[in-house]
């Protein structure tokens, strides 16, 4: 029974020093998640950012062609 119960607790040391000198997986899918968030972030930033840009391009031109189709609504109407 003395055999079987340092047995074990030799087993178990043995496995938890071991523990220390693995590979941890799961440490390297986290970073890879936490690298493909910030990715995913900064491709999302960069369009937004685009899409402002094109839509303050976009919007004098939609405001000038306002102005003028009234002006010439105004001058048919006279």
């Amino acid at each position: 029974m003395l055999v079987a119960i340092i047995s074990i607790i030799i087993v178990a040391v043995v496995l938890f020093v071991l523990s220390y000198f693995m590979r941890d997986k799961f440490e390297e899918l986290e970073t890879q998640l936490e690298q493909l968030s910030i990715t995913s972030m900064q491709d999302t930033f960069q369009m937004k950012k685009q899409i402002k840009i094109l839509e303050e391009e976009l919007m004098p031109a939609d405001l000038t062609q306002d102005v003028h189709s009234n002006d010439e609504k105004n001058s048919v109407s006279n």
